[in-house]
């Protein structure tokens, strides 16, 4: 009898490690994704590639989106440039600038948007339990506990929905034509130094010996700011992005678009620019420079791209 129990529980620990394994691996592989999503000529859809570094080396499909019309960019190749390429501050033909700025960060601000709409569909799931009056699993509790600090948001034990419901007015895109006019308009389409050095695209600042940026060489003295650098122009993306989900300067872009939403209307960057009042001293000017940059070079039409299905 003692030999059979031995046996059993031989073959019951087999049976554990037979289950534990796979899944140690799993959080492993898990792990390491978004490290590995970011090492060049990876088959990840995600993979970085750096740019081309001379104007005949585009990639043929960086080259597709150069070719195309502004309203024909309804599919756009997940094409995920690790910096901008450094041919840019050289050329002399201002549109083919434009196009070539256009063409590199067109396909990394989708992306962007499309992981906000990830976190905006997570965020309806868990709405969509608590409403049914159901528990959250741990991980969702961890996960939203992550995203509410993120978003610097206290959740309210009492009421976790509002919580849910406050996150789902913040956490949404901001238009293509948007982001692209205001980098084009804060790195002169790609060229200024923070961009090409230290993709550095919306002008964000940070402070602190610590915190990673370019000290620009105009500062006066006494200041202590630098513009904030990123490994990946895709973090700078998401970075400017976040700022604009978050911060009090901005809550009227987000009641803007939320008005939009409401009345099932499509969130465009022209209905947004004049939100963006606090983002430069300039005011006015400056969001009067957002909206003619974004009429004059056709980006509204860029409001409805979508990245290529995978």
């Amino acid at each position: 009898m003692r030999n059979k129990m031995r046996a059993i529980t031989g073959y019951l620990l087999v049976i554990a490690l037979l289950a534990v394994i796979p899944f140690g691996i799993a959080r492993h592989m898990l792990s390491q994704s978004r490290p590995a999503a970011f090492v060049e000529d990876q088959p990840n859809y995600l993979a970085h590639v750096l740019p081309p570094s001379d104007i005949n080396e585009l990639s043929d499909r960086l080259a597709g989106i150069l070719d195309k019309e502004m309203h024909q960019m309804q599919s756009v190749p997940r094409v995920y440039l690790s910096r901008l390429p450094v041919v840019l501050p050289e050329i002399g033909d201002a549109r083919l600038k434009k196009r070539l700025f256009t063409s590199a960060l067109l396909p990394i601000i989708l992306r962007a948007n499309e992981l906000v709409i990830a976190d905006r569909q997570r965020l309806l799931i868990i709405k969509s339990k608590l409403d049914a009056g159901r528990s959250m699993r741990k991980a969702e509790q961890k996960w939203l506990a992550a995203t509410a600090s993120q978003y610097r948001l206290t959740i309210d034990q009492s009421n976790v929905s509002n919580t849910v419901t406050t996150l789902l007015h913040n956490i949404d895109i901001i238009p293509a034509s948007l982001a692209l006019a205001q980098g084009a308009m804060e790195t002169g389409w790609g060229t200024s130094k923070f961009a090409q050095k230290g993709n550095a695209l919306f002008g964000e600042w940070v402070w602190g010996d610590d915190a990673q940026g370019i000290v620009p060489s105009g500062r006066e003295e006494g200041k202590t700011h630098k513009v904030k650098s990123f490994d990946y122009l895709l973090d700078s993306v998401r970075s400017y992005m976040l700022n604009l989900n978050r911060h009090r300067s901005y809550k009227g872009l987000r009641e803007r678009r939320a008005e939009l939403r409401s009345h099932s209307l499509t969130v465009t960057g022209a209905a947004l620019a004049p939100a963006l009042i606090d983002y430069s001293q300039r005011g006015d000017e400056y969001v009067n420079d957002i909206l003619s940059i974004i009429n004059y070079n056709g980006f509204d039409a860029l409001d409805h791209a979508l990245l290529a299905k995978l």
